[in-house]
């Protein structure tokens, strides 16, 4: 079953912290901003293009985006994983279990 939240384990007993899947959806936008080769792909089909999934307390992405028509797919999309994954890991301390990134155009 699909949940809105994730809960992250703390170290002592004043309370759980729990983050909505938007926090993650706002990490993953703002590292696409930063890069100029890559836009995310908005339209009524792939609304913000960030589609985020809690299930059992694991996190999956999957992002729509159009790259720059002279970079390298392949490398832009492997930089855009990991740079995702770290910002993810170092602002909310949790290791998204899959992000996988679909290119769905170009930038001319």
């Amino acid at each position: 079953m699909a949940q809105d939240y994730i809960v992250l384990e703390t170290e002592n007993e004043l309370g759980r912290v729990q983050l909505n899947k938007t926090v993650f959806s706002s990490i993953a936008q703002n590292v696409i901003e930063e890069d100029e080769n890559v836009k995310l792909a908005d339209s009524r089909t792939f609304k913000n293009g960030i589609v985020t999934k809690i299930e059992n307390n694991s996190l999956y992405l999957k992002i729509s985006i159009k790259i720059n028509h002279k970079a390298n797919v392949s490398d832009v999309c492997a930089q855009l994983q990991n740079k995702i994954f770290e910002s993810i890991s170092y602002m909310t301390e949790l290791k998204p279990e899959s992000i996988e990134i679909e290119v769905v155009g170009f930038i001319f």
